[in-house]
């Protein structure tokens, strides 16, 4: 975490400050050093994990953004930004009903045309082959997750905690995979809601997600009428 005279300095410049947590301590410390929002980071997210100390004992030890929510809401007096795993209207509603004052969306828009990720990328976020996403250091040495491809399984079990070594060593590994179209050999950062990507253009997205949004909280909010039952 920058230190406040850091923070101060990005004030003096007229910047709104955001930082990353990932516990109820990370989120003290953001709230010392003076920022005015703090992200709280759930384990769902997708690339890697915003820790302040990379501690291998906690590789294991992620929460859950609604569960990260919650708790930072009650230990900081700062505005809280949800993130982790986000794709669909009706989660954004559910963050903001958890206390969050906003969402952040990364993998839901991993898929768009404005997207910097490369075609072989966006392709594997709903590919069959890779169902599932594991947070792993096989790629740079520091905890990051990605779809489970061959790379991540048969070296993520051995990877040692070596950021940036780690990162240095695989980095020419996996641009001759990325030109060869080989999402085996890649580093496909993903959330843990990546199946549910759309490629939409980021503008259409956006109004998909106020739309889903605004029915979820109409959901919400709706009562049953007097002496009206299930039918």
């Amino acid at each position: 975490m920058p230190g406040p005279e850091v923070v101060d300095a990005l004030h003096r410049a007229g910047t709104f400050v955001l930082a990353t947590a990932t516990t109820v301590e990370e989120a003290l410390a953001v709230e010392r050093a003076g920022a005015d929002a703090v992200i709280a980071q759930g384990v769902e997210a997708g690339g890697h994990q915003g820790t302040h100390r990379d501690l291998p004992e906690n590789d294991k030890a992620g929460i859950g953004v609604l569960s990260l929510v919650a708790q930072i809401r009650e230990a900081v007096d700062l505005p809280v930004v949800a993130a982790g795993g986000i794709m669909h209207g009706g989660q954004i509603a559910a963050v903001l009903a958890a206390g969050a004052s906003a969402a952040q969306l990364g993998t839901a828009f991993l898929a768009t045309p404005e997207s910097g990720a490369s075609p072989v990328h966006k392709q594997a976020l709903t590919d069959p082959l890779f169902p599932h996403t594991e947070l792993t250091r096989a790629f740079t040495g520091r905890p990051a997750r990605g779809l489970v491809n061959r790379f991540l399984r048969e070296h993520g079990p051995y990877a040692p905690a070596a950021y940036p070594e780690v990162h240095h060593l695989t980095a020419p590994l996996r641009r001759a995979a990325a030109r060869a179209g080989d999402a085996q050999g890649m580093a496909l950062w993903a959330g843990q809601g990546h199946r549910m990507a759309r490629a939409l253009p980021a503008g259409r997205l956006m109004e998909v997600l106020m739309t889903e949004y605004d029915a979820a909280r109409a959901g919400l909010t709706a009562r049953p009428a007097a002496g009206g039952g299930a039918r």
